[in-house]
C-alpha cells in the first residue's frame, strides 16, 4: 500500500467513524420507529389472520468496519466521494444506503406479495416514506438471490435530514438460501471468490426453493379455502357429508382462524372460525383464540367431510376475557 492510498484509507475510516459518532443515536431511533411501523403494517395486511405469515425481525446497524469496506468498494467502482452537495456527517449514509436495516420474513411468496401490495396502498405516514423499491424476486440477481428491498426516508426528532433505512422482505426459504449457500462468504467483500461451481449450485438451489415457495403458497390457499367454506346444513341433510354422534373434545392448539381439538377416542378435528362466530353470536371477523384456549373442553357436533373431520360447537361461546370478568364477579 502506497503512502497516498494509506492516507486515503485513513481519511475514509475517519469519515466513517465521524458519521457513526454523529448519527448513531438517530439511526437507533429510526430503527425503532420503522420496526413499530412495519409491525402495524403487517397487522393491517393480515387483518387478524395468522400473524406468523409476516414476521418483523429486529433491526440492526451495520458494523462500522463492514460499512467502511462497502464504501471502499463503491469508491473503487467509480462512485464519487464524498457525494456532492451532501453535509460531511451525512456522506457515509448517502453512499451506503443500508447502514440501518430491518427484515420482514414471510411464510411464502403469496405473503411477500401481500405485504408488497399493501405497502403500495399506504400513503406517507408517521414520517416514513418509500424512496426506492428493488424487485429481486421478478428479476433475481445472477447468484439466484431473491428478495424485495425498500429504501425508506424516516423523519427522526432532532434530525435535520431524514434517516435512510433499508427493509428487506424475504420468504423464509429465500432467507434460508443465504445461510445454505454461505452467501456472506461469497458476496462482494466476502472472504471467498465465487467460482462457476458455487454460482451454478447456488442458482440451482434458489430456483428449487422458489418452486417450493410457490407450492407452499398454493397449499396454504387451499387450506384457507377449506376453512372458509363450512359445510351447509343442507349438504348434511342430503347425505353429502356425515354428522357423527355429539361428543366432548379438548382443545389442543388454537390460533386466529381455527382450533385443533381431540375427542375421547383420539379423533382429531378442526373448529373453524365461522362456527366459533356463529356459536358466539358475533358478527364480522372473530379470532378463534379469543374464545378457545388450550386445555379447554367443549361439547361439539362432529361432521365428516371429504376434506377431513370438523367439530361444530354445540354450546354458546363467550370471549375468554369476558368469561374471566364474569368469573371474577361471581
Amino acid at each position: 500500500m502506497t503512502a497516498t492510498s494509506a492516507d486515503q484509507g485513513a481519511r475514509l475510516e475517519a469519515a466513517v467513524a465521524g458519521s457513526y459518532a454523529a448519527r448513531q443515536p438517530l439511526w437507533d431511533e429510526a430503527q425503532r420507529l420503522v420496526e413499530a411501523w412495519l409491525r402495524a403494517l403487517c397487522a393491517e395486511a393480515l387483518l387478524g389472520r395468522d400473524e406468523a405469515r409476516l414476521d418483523v425481525v429486529p433491526g440492526r446497524i451495520k458494523e462500522q468496519d463492514r460499512t467502511t469496506a462497502k464504501l471502499r468498494r463503491l469508491i473503487d467502482a467509480g462512485e464519487p466521494w464524498p457525494p456532492p452537495d451532501v453535509p460531511q456527517e451525512l456522506a457515509v449514509e448517502a453512499a451506503v444506503r443500508d447502514v440501518v436495516g430491518l427484515k420482514v420474513l414471510c411464510k411464502s411468496a403469496r405473503d411477500q406479495t401481500l405485504f408488497d401490495e399493501h405497502l403500495a396502498t399506504r400513503d406517507r405516514r408517521a414520517g416514513i416514506a418509500v424512496l426506492l423499491r428493488k424487485d429481486y424476486v421478478t428479476t433475481p440477481k445472477p447468484s439466484g438471490y431473491r428478495a424485495l428491498h425498500y429504501e425508506l426516508a424516516v423523519d427522526v426528532p432532532g434530525a435535520e435530514e431524514p434517516v435512510v433505512v433499508e427493509v428487506q422482505v424475504k420468504t423464509r426459504l429465500q432467507d434460508a438460501w443465504s445461510e445454505l449457500t454461505h452467501e456472506d462468504l461469497y458476496k462482494p467483500g466476502g472472504a471467498l471468490r465465487a467460482g462457476e461451481f458455487h454460482q451454478s449450485i447456488a442458482e440451482t438451489m434458489a430456483n428449487l426453493l422458489s418452486e417450493v415457495d410457490r407450492l407452499a403458497g398454493t397449499l396454504a390457499s387451499e387450506i384457507e379455502a377449506t376453512l372458509e367454506t363450512p359445510a351447509p346444513i343442507e349438504a348434511a341433510a342430503a347425505g353429502q357429508v356425515a354428522w357423527q354422534t355429539p361428543t366432548t373434545v379438548q382443545i389442543v392448539s388454537t390460533g386466529p382462524r381455527f382450533a385443533l381439538a381431540v375427542d375421547e377416542t383420539g379423533q382429531r378435528g378442526l373448529i373453524r372460525g365461522q362456527n366459533v362466530r356463529s356459536s358466539a353470536g358475533a358478527e364480522g371477523f372473530v379470532s378463534v383464540q379469543d374464545y378457545l384456549e388450550v386445555g379447554m373442553t367443549l361439547r361439539v357436533q362432529a361432521i365428516e367431510e371429504r376434506a377431513g373431520v370438523f367439530f361444530v360447537p354445540a354450546e354458546s361461546l363467550v370471549r375468554l376475557a369476558d368469561r374471566g370478568r364474569a368469573d371474577g364477579d361471581a
